[in-house]
């Protein structure tokens, strides 16, 4: 596993042992209401008996159940009507829910029932809901307050069945009831319904996740993973999730990497944040895995606890120990429930919605925060000796968190079908530049370099502080240089059409990347006295697949171009004049006796997260695979680097690429094979870019933003589709030979995708010059 780091432990309450007592009134009262949506909502119920289809037909004709909140109401007292159920008759009850055979003598909290403000909720029938379940999974998954809402469910529907027609089985996290009973009217027919819980406290992977052995002090999560889990209840027909109770501490600590290897990355992160990631993961999995005409899902509210009186007029040492009464407040709200990770939930569920998945949020937040007297308190079975300093303080050991058993209202919905968007590319784009800066003057300490080191030196003949500081001042100057328009550039530019305009220059430390200037608008112009910055054949690490003149291709004025934003100018790129030397494996630079240290790296991960094309070799496949949830694969090989460039998304783009000429006027058949000049078209666009996976990409931008952390979107799609003259069409290397027919028609082979150098991808390190330039700039102003 891999190592976490040490933080203070903080004291977790609850857990699936420590489930406690049984609150009836809530618990008839919450299945009523499942009962009721159950009903109101199936449009399949031809076995009802008699009674259950009288009911059906009623709840069908009267609208007033479907424009009813049901969660707005209040709590009336009925002992003749609750409970639905005696505790010692449910032959599932387990001793962590039974409080009555654990001492408590008080059962009026089990007589309350919930009425909602215009409309009833009728009475609990347990065949009809198994009607509604026949040939059905419904599945409860998070901690323990759900699984208390999953027994007492069983508890429910149990006493329906003959005692040799219903079982019950446990296969590790997955509980599951069985219920097999055949009707009189068609012995043939089954209900074979099921009643399950999923044991999954914090919905995504964590090493919480063992159904006994799960009060760990250092609770870690995947935050990103969740197929553990949902393998097991993906296929399920009604789905009630939860999870809330054990993300209440203020820091979670998140491992990216796997908890079987010991090369992950843990991080300490906010509470709230780390649970946007998990309900991020979840929300993502039911979109892209659950179906939409079968499955009916559900999320249900954080559960109030009661664990200071002061919250409603008791002393600050009291807690839910000994309450009899509810509170009377309208609208109490107590301290232990947190509304920011509900709104979380919802802006997910409302996401959700609209692509066409629809979860119903249950709502029982408010009704339950009145009811402090209907905690387990101390009448539940104690799984440790208690000491003698719990025993003469009750309060200190007291449950005011579990409700043993409670129900929550439910109305089950229709799902419908709808077809799955790829909208979760805007999770895989993570992009751009990380806001850092850069001084080529901050250096280390050479070392000796040895036989091995490739050294340049900026000035071997002088070593001295005074070169160091000319060296400093050139540096300044090309950064003062930058902030007002100079550099060599000029004012004037002329499009291709070559007609010359004038554009006024403004000061970059106002305007060029930040308050005025878009560098991304302007046009290209046509210098060939300052272009190309390099030579093809000077740069001794050139690639053969971007080399367009070593492999044929004559006409050069490709590299001859210069983009000119509309406002103001780019800065030059400082350069220094190194001398010759020796080409051994090790690339070192040095200036004035000291190293520059600096690499320049790429990492190959075409999809950015985990993919069947992350060789860098073999990446070929008509069988393109993802793991959309899994990226640490990658990113522990780059997490730690000073400035990040990201792109991705060449390869979302199936079938494979392509360019055709009859975008910018030319035949169908052709592409960028010949083409020797730009568009000139003012704000071409192409049918080979899609605005809208760019759109996805500025949304998750604009949301890290709001999260403190700046994401540079490095816009280059406008100023690069004029370039329909930079690739390298023919002029390649060819990886493999070609057969007569592409030989025969060129432009079958044409690589439209890339492109020359140099070329285009000068002016996008330009433009990525110009945002390191400036930060640097800006650090040394301050």
């Amino acid at each position: 596993m891999a190592k976490a780091q040490q933080i203070g432990i903080i004291g977790v309450p609850g857990s699936w042992g420590s489930i406690r007592c049984s609150f009836h009134s809530l618990i008839a009262l919450l299945v009523a209401i499942l009962l009721a949506g159950a009903v109101y909502f199936s449009r399949d119920s031809a076995g009802l008996l008699s009674e259950d289809r009288t009911t059906l037909r009623k709840l069908r004709d009267d609208d007033s159940l479907s424009q009813c909140n049901l969660f707005s109401g209040k709590w009336v007292f009925d002992n003749k009507s609750y409970p639905l159920y005696k505790e010692k008759e449910c032959t599932f009850m387990s001793d962590q829910l039974a409080c009555q055979k654990f001492g408590r003598t008080d059962l009026s909290y089990q007589q309350w029932r919930w009425q909602p403000h215009h409309c009833d909720l009728p009475r609990f029938n347990a065949t009809a809901l198994l009607e509604r379940l026949r040939h059905k999974r419904l599945v409860f998954v998070g901690d323990s307050l759900n699984r208390g809402q999953w027994v007492s469910m069983v508890c429910l529907v149990e006493t329906a069945i003959p005692p040799k027609l219903k079982s019950m089985h446990t296969n590790g996290s997955l509980i599951t009831f069985k219920a097999t009973l055949r009707l009189l009217v068609d012995p043939m027919k089954e209900y074979n319904a099921s009643i399950e819980f999923y044991w999954a406290p914090l919905l995504v992977e964590s090493n919480s996740d063992d159904p006994v052995v799960h009060r760990l002090p250092d609770r870690i999560v995947r935050a990103q993973s969740i197929e553990k889990h949902a393998k097991y209840w993906t296929d399920a027909d009604i789905l009630v999730f939860n999870s809330y109770l054990w993300w209440r501490r203020s820091n979670m600590k998140v491992l990216w990497g796997s908890f079987e290897e010991s090369d992950g990355v843990i991080k300490e992160v906010e509470m709230l944040r780390s649970y946007e990631m998990a309900i991020k993961t979840w929300s993502d999995w039911l979109e892209f895995h659950i179906n939409r005409s079968k499955t009916q899902l559900f999320f249900t509210s954080m559960s109030p606890t009661h664990e200071r009186g002061e919250e409603w007029g008791e002393s600050r040492d009291q807690n839910c120990y000994n309450e009899t009464e509810q509170i009377l407040k309208e609208g109490y709200w107590g301290n232990g429930s947190d509304p920011r990770m509900m709104r979380i939930v919802e802006a997910a569920i409302d996401e959700l919605k609209t692509r066409g998945l629809n979860v119903q949020m249950i709502n029982i937040t408010q009704l339950t925060e009145y009811r402090k007297e209907g905690h387990p308190s101390i009448y539940r079975k104690q799984w440790d000796p208690l000491t003698e300093e719990q025993i003469a303080k009750p309060t200190s050991y007291a449950d005011c968190i579990h409700w043993m058993g409670k129900k929550q209202p439910i109305s089950v919905i229709r799902g419908s079908s709808h077809g799955c968007l790829i909208s979760c590319l805007a999770m895989l784009f993570t992009v751009a530049i990380v806001y850092q800066t850069m001084d080529i003057t901050t250096t280390t300490t050479p070392s000796q370099g040895g036989q091995n080191a490739r050294e340049h030196y900026c000035d071997p003949a002088d070593n001295t502080g005074k070169a160091e500081a000319a060296v400093r001042e050139q540096h300044r100057a090309t950064l003062q240089n930058a902030t007002q328009g100079g550099g060599g550039r000029g004012a004037v530019y002329a499009p291709a059409n070559g007609v010359a305009s004038t554009a006024p220059l403004m000061d970059l430390t106002s305007s060029p990347l930040f308050k005025g200037c878009d560098v991304f608008s302007g046009a290209w112009v046509y210098d060939n006295e300052s272009y190309p910055i390099y030579r093809d054949s000077e740069c001794k690490f050139m690639h053969d697949d971007l080399a367009c003149e070593k492999y044929g291709r004559k006409d050069l004025n490709y590299q001859h171009w210069r983009w000119q934003p509309h406002a103001c100018s780019l800065p030059r790129s400082l350069s220094l004049s190194l001398p010759p030397s020796p080409h051994p494996p090790l690339l070192r630079f040095f200036c004035f006796g000291r190293e520059y240290n600096a690499s320049i790296d790429f990492y190959w991960a075409p999809l950015l997260v985990e993919s069947s094309a992350d060789n860098p070799s073999r990446h070929y496949s008509e069988d393109r695979i993802i793991r959309i949830d899994s990226i640490e694969k990658h990113a522990r090989h780059w997490s730690g680097a000073d400035i990040l460039v990201f792109n991705s998304y060449a390869w979302w783009r199936l079938p494979t690429l392509k360019v055709f000429a009859q975008d910018w006027g030319m035949p169908s058949d052709q592409n960028c094979l010949n083409e020797t000049d730009p568009v000139t078209h003012k704000e071409y666009h192409g049918s080979s870019t899609d605005p809208k996976l760019m759109r996805i990409l500025e949304r998750e931008i604009n949301n890290l933003k709001s999260k403190g952390l700046e994401v540079q979107l490095l816009n280059i799609t406008q100023l690069t589709e004029y370039r329909k003259d930079a690739h390298p069409a023919i002029y390649r290397k060819q990886w493999r030979p070609l057969p007569k027919q592409k030989l025969s028609n060129p432009s079958s082979y044409s690589d439209c995708t890339h492109w020359c150098l140099p070329g285009v991808p000068d002016v996008w390190n330009e433009l990525l010059n110009a945002y390191i330039l400036y930060n640097s700039y800006i650090r040394d102003s301050n």
